[in-house]
C-alpha cells in the first residue's frame, strides 16, 4: 500500500483543500550554546509543520492497511525469508529569514532499483511508470548550523510519500552558506506504534541559507526552461498513459548551454532556486538530470499531485519572495505554460513586485509569443540572448 497510485487518483479530490492551512506531525529542538541569539519555541509534537491537507479517514485507512503489512514482512524477516530495502532521497532545501525548508522522499527499493525501473511490489511491475512511494514512514532530521547549534526535527510521509516540512526556525547567528542535512529512520507509523521494517539507503541533501553574501536570487522553471521537454506536444493521453506503463518519458536532456550559464551565475554570488511542477514521485531522476547536466546545486521545489501547477508554484514563490530582505530576484520560465501568468500575479502584489528585477520568458516554439506589459518582461529565443540580458 505504499503505492503512488492511489495519490494519482484522489488528487483532483484534494486539490478542492488548497486553501486549508494545517501543519505536518513534528517534533523539533534546536540545542545550542550561543547566548546572543533569542531563543526559539518548543512545538508542540501535534503540531503539523506542512502546509499538505491530511484527510484523517484516509490516513486511518492507510495505516491500518500498514499494520497488517508490516506484521507480515517482519515475519518473513525474522525468518530469513525476505527482507525489505528502502530508500531516502533528501532534496536540496531552502533557509531563509522566519523559515527553514526540509524535504525528502521515501521509495520502496534501492535507488539503483528506483533508477532502472525495477519495482518491488506487483502492481509497479505492471505500472513501471509509476515510482513505489513509501507511506507513514518517519524520519528524524539533523541539521548542523554552526558549531555548537545542533537542529532536528522529526516528520512522516503520511499519506503522501514525501516529507516537506516549514519550520518557524530564525536564522542562526552567523549562518553558513550551506549545511548537510543527516537523515535518520524511525519506523513505520503502524497502530501498533512506530516499527522498524528492513534496511535502508539514505542519500542525504544541502539545505541553503539566504545569507547576505547572496548578491541575487535567481528563481527557474525546469521543463522547456533549462530542461528540453517539449510539454506542448509530451503531455496527451497517449503519452501519459504510454509512459505509465514504460516509465520512458523520465529520459532528460539539458538545453543546451544553460547548465554553462547557470554556473557562471552562481560562481557571481547568485542563488539558484529550481521551482518545477515535476511531482515528489520523479525526484530521484530530476536530482539525476541537474547533476549529470552540470547545473549548480540549489534548492528544488517539486509539486505534490494534489496540488495544480499554478498553486503549487505561486505558493513557493510567495513564500520566498515573502522573506527576503535585500536581494533583487529574477524569474525565469518559458511560454508553454503558465510561467509568465505566475509571473505577473506575483509581481501585481506590491510588496513582492518590489523585488523583483527581471522576468525572462523562454520563447517554446509552437507556443503563441506573448506582448510584454512590464518594463521587467523579457522574452528570448535562445541561449546567446538569454546570456546578454543576463549579464546586462
Amino acid at each position: 500500500m505504499g503505492s503512488t497510485l492511489s495519490t494519482l487518483f484522489i488528487g483532483h479530490l484534494i486539490e478542492k483543500l488548497e486553501k486549508t492551512l494545517l501543519f505536518d506531525a513534528a517534533d523539533y529542538s534546536d540545542s545550542t550554546n550561543d547566548s546572543m541569539r533569542p531563543k526559539e519555541p518548543i512545538l508542540r509534537s501535534s503540531l503539523r509543520l506542512t502546509e499538505f491537507p491530511y484527510r484523517r479517514w484516509w490516513g486511518f485507512s492507510i495505516r491500518f492497511v500498514k499494520t497488517f503489512e508490516v506484521i507480515f514482512f517482519k515475519c518473513l524477516q525474522f525468518l530469513a525469508i525476505y527482507r525489505p530495502q528502502k530508500s531516502i532521497v533528501g532534496i536540496p532545501s531552502l533557509a531563509i529569514p522566519n523559515v527553514t525548508s526540509l524535504q525528502a522522499v521515501v521509495y520502496n527499493g534501492t535507488q539503483e532499483e528506483v533508477l532502472g525501473f525495477r519495482p518491488r511490489r506487483l502492481i509497479h511491475r505492471i505500472f513501471r511508470g509509476v515510482p513505489d512511494l513509501e507511506y507513514f514512514e518517519r524520519i528524524g532530521f539533523q541539521l548542523s548550523v554552526s558549531d555548537s547549534a545542533l537542529r532536528t526535527v522529526d516528520g512522516s510521509t503520511e499519506t503522501r510519500g514525501f516529507v516537506h516540512l516549514q519550520l518557524p526556525w530564525q536564522m542562526p547567528w552567523r549562518p553558513p552558506k550551506v549545511a548537510w542535512l543527516r537523515m535518520a529512520p524511525r519506523g513505520v507509523e503502524t497502530l501498533l506504534g512506530p516499527i522498524q521494517l528492513g534496511d535502508y539507503e539514505i542519500t542525504s541533501s544541502p539545505v541553503f541559507f539566504l545569507t547576505p553574501e547572496i548578491k541575487r536570487v535567481l528563481i527557474s522553471d525546469i521543463d522547456d526552461t533549462i530542461k528540453d521537454s517539449n510539454i506542448l506536444h509530451t503531455t496527451g493521453v497517449r503519452d501519459i498513459v504510454s509512459g505509465l506503463f514504460r516509465g520512458n518519458y523520465y529520459t532528460y536532456q539539458a538545453i543546451e548551454g544553460m547548465a554553462e550559464l547557470y554556473q557562471k551565475m552562481a560562481d557571481s554570488g547568485t542563488l539558484i532556486i529550481y521551482v518545477t511542477s515535476t511531482p515528489y514521485q520523479l525526484a530521484p531522476f530530476l536530482l539525476k538530470f541537474l547533476r549529470e547536466a552540470g547545473f549548480p546545486q540549489g534548492p528544488v521545489f517539486l509539486r505534490w499531485l494534489g496540488y495544480g501547477r499554478f498553486g503549487h508554484k505561486w505558493r513557493t514563490l510567495h513564500r520566498i519572495l515573502s522573506n527576503i530582505e535585500t536581494q533583487k530576484c529574477w524569474l525565469i520560465g518559458d511560454s508553454g505554460e503558465q510561467d509568465l501568468q505566475i509571473y505577473r500575479r506575483i509581481t501585481a502584489v506590491a510588496a513582492l513586485g518590489e523585488k523583483v528585477e527581471k522576468i525572462l520568458i523562454r520563447h517554446v516554439p509552437g507556443s503563441p509569443r506573448p506582448r510584454p506589459i512590464d518594463a521587467r518582461e523579457i522574452f528570448y529565443d535562445d541561449i546567446h540572448q538569454l546570456s546578454k540580458h543576463l549579464t546586462d
